[in-house]
């Protein structure tokens, strides 16, 4: 890995690391001694431009000791820092021991206090600056051995070493506590037990991210050459850990971490070893292999929550929320096995133990869900089910279902239709074949529907509609959704009030996300005036209705254009009536009026009149309507044309209408609260 020069907090470990170098320069006892070295070295580090001087009175027991380098460089913690000076009073320590404690400074600054020990046996320091402490010990019978103790040592002084483990990670906070074993032989080891605390962390970009960790850590480093390897095993205390889409608020207690690193030379990284442990939440477990640019190449993991409703929010928030889950409720057991080949996805299995979803917002329900899914890229069949005991689309109730499943080539396929009960009728899932996620593309999937007998009176109380009848049949021979989009192939047909409404070129864009959209074209068709309007309580007309809704698009389910139009049947052979309060409705809805004061006393006087036709139009855009009628001139347009006598004409007079006007008219119709004429 690339060890960029540091500069900074990590001095304070090298200085240490060079005391080693200093006992065979000085000797015991001078009155005034001056040494000038070009360079010193040891296994951790060097000095460069070296000068020391040492006064030591006659007769005294202490000197003064001044040592000070142009240069300092500690290759194993990538640091390198200039015009290093140290100065302390030098005492005797026993028969052949000498140590000395006084400020250290870098750069002209001082920056530490610092105690050296020094005996042909060992060499104990310790440096300290606040409540910071970091001591090193080596022994002369164990060259290369070095040993730390770190007491609240904040973690930005270790940037330098963590840099050479890895290079794109910053550390921005946190303290560490405990011990590092150093071999700076031939070999580079580390071993160490610290514990953590409020550890801080980013990279490049922000995809790996941790804030507040606290836990114990055990690590375990061996550099031979180009090769190195790495254990590393983490007890959590908490924090919060971001990894791509994956959040997890960490548990204060009881979850672990391990890992287990390799690589030889330059080639890739090996993960032989994955393990995360949260009893009684989650196990998982693994091993993986990186490419060239540290990218995930192969990866083989098995995982299993035990408990979804802790789950959700400890590990799943951060890929709910973007889906457009942000509340879902899960409750129940889920395992899964997941396999991943130079980059591609090869095998998945999903194990489901009475996993229950429930939506707040209502949008679907699953209750008992039991069974397993598994997809394959072979060319074998593999088989798998899946069963639930209820579910539920926008409240409407659907019975139990099973569905058996078969993987073969790469795609996971509904071996035989499956019918659920809903709404006094049936849907049948007719086929399905699902793709998963592939490079530069997300998951697909196809499939077909029928709907056999489904009731409208039930479905229209459910979705809070008004009282329809009839029935709503249909078959949707191909949905296919890919990229967010569902696109429905063919056409719904639903009977209602005599008729039928048909709707095709269905599109849907992010439709349980943020925002979804939709678009289509209906059609209607020879649909009955008197029960229609009777259920919506918009008076009475007979006769029947024909038109459309075309180039609909809804955004977030309310629309933003369409070209709708409706007009009275001129086929229709049976009587035309319309009631004074219809009369009045749609006066209300299209702003019109009536033709002379003529027409507004026959309204007072008659029930119900005759007409020759009726239509109203809208063509929204830019949240405004353009209206129509039977007929224009100008401004003004027919809404219903009479006949017979009392003969009424409805006219109106605003072509163009603000839709929420429109709409609140339309609500005060139907909620009874027309205009009186007088």
């Amino acid at each position: 890995m690339r060890r960029p020069a540091i500069r900074g907090k990590t001095w304070g470990l090298s200085l240490l690391a060079l005391l080693a170098t200093l006992p065979a320069a000085l000797p015991a006892q001078a009155r005034e001694l001056r040494l000038r070295v070009e360079t010193v070295r040891s296994e951790a580090a060097q000095l460069a431009g070296v000068q020391a001087r040492l006064r030591w009175p006659d007769d005294g027991e202490s000197g003064e000791l001044e040592l000070v380098a142009e240069r300092a460089i500690a290759p194993l913690l990538a640091f390198e820092g200039r015009d290093l000076a140290w100065r302390c009073p030098l005492q005797r320590e026993g028969p052949d021991g000498w140590s000395c404690a006084g400020p250290v400074s870098l750069g002209g600054r001082e920056r530490a206090g610092l105690r050296v020990a020094l005996s042909p046996a060992a060499l104990e320091a310790v440096l300290g600056r606040g409540a910071t402490r970091i001591g090193v010990h080596t022994v002369a019978g164990a060259p290369g051995q070095v040993r730390v103790q770190l007491e609240k040592l904040p973690v930005a002084w270790l940037q330098g070493f963590l840099s050479g483990l890895w290079a794109d990670g910053r550390w921005s906070s946190g303290r560490v506590d405990g011990r590092l074993d150093l071999g700076l032989g031939a070999a580079t080891t580390v071993t160490a037990d610290l514990r953590l605390d409020d550890i801080g962390l980013d990279t490049p970009g922000g995809i790996l991210a941790a804030a507040g960790v606290g836990g114990d850590l055990a690590l375990d480093l061996d550099r031979q050459g180009s090769d190195t390897s790495l254990q590393a095993r983490l007890k959590v205390r908490g924090g919060e850990f971001l990894a791509g889409s994956l959040y997890v608020p960490l548990p204060v207690g009881g979850a672990e971490a391990e890992l287990q690193m390799e690589q030889r030379g330059s080639s890739p990284w090996r993960l032989p070893r994955l393990r995360w442990f949260d009893p009684g939440v989650l196990e998982v477990s693994g091993r993986a292999m990186l490419d060239a640019e540290a990218g995930l190449d192969d990866l083989q993991l098995q995982l299993r929550i035990a408990d979804l409703t802790t789950a959700r929010d400890r590990y799943l928030s951060g890929f709910l929320a973007p889906a457009g889950f942000p509340d879902l409720v899960l409750t129940g057991v889920l395992g899964a096995e997941i396999s991943i080949q130079d980059a591609r996805l090869t095998r998945l299995d999903l194990e489901a133990e009475m996993l229950n979803a429930v939506d707040p917002r209502q949008r679907f329900v699953l209750s008992g869900l039991d069974g397993s899914l598994r997809w394959h890229a072979g060319t074998d069949p593999l088989a798998s089910r899946l069963a639930w005991r209820s579910a539920a689309l926008y409240g409407i109730g659907l019975g139990a279902a099973e569905f058996e499943l078969s993987s073969l080539d790469r795609e996971l396929r509904l071996v035989r239709p499956t019918a659920a009960e809903t709404l006094g009728g049936r849907i049948t899932l007719e086929h399905l074949r699902w793709q998963p996620p592939a490079k530069g593309r997300g998951a697909r999937f196809q499939l077909g529907v029928r709907l056999n007998g489904l009731d409208l009176g039930s479905l229209s109380q459910r979705l809070g509609w008004p009282p329809f009848s009839g029935s709503l049949g249909g078959r949707i021979p191909s949905a296919r959704y890919a990229d967010g989009v569902l696109t429905l192939d063919g056409g719904l047909a639903m009977q209602v009030f005599g008729g039928t409404l048909e709707l095709s070129d269905l599109v849907m864009e992010r439709p349980f996300g943020v925002a979804p959209t939709l678009s289509a074209n209906v059609e209607i068709e020879d649909v009955d005036m008197e029960p229609m309007t009777a259920a919506f309580g918009f008076g009475s007309i007979t006769g029947r209705l024909d038109g459309y809704i075309r180039d609909l698009r809804m955004v977030d389910w309310s629309p933003v254009t369409f070209d709708a139009y409706l007009r009275s049947d001129d086929g229709w052979k049976g009587k035309r009536r319309i009631s004074q309060r219809a009369v009045e409705d749609i006066s209300r809805v299209g702003g019109a009026g009536l033709m002379g004061s003529l027409q507004a006393q026959a309204l007072r006087l008659f029930d119900d009149f005759g007409y020759a036709r009726l239509a109203l139009g809208c063509q929204l855009r830019d949240n405004v309507c353009r209206m129509s009628g039977v007929d224009s001139a100008g401004d003004g347009y027919t809404i219903v044309q009479g006949a017979g006598l009392p003969r009424i004409q409805v006219v109106g007079f605003r072509r163009r209408v603000d839709w929420p006007t429109l709409v609140a008219r339309l609500k005060a119709a139907t909620e009874g609260q027309a205009p009186v004429i007088q």
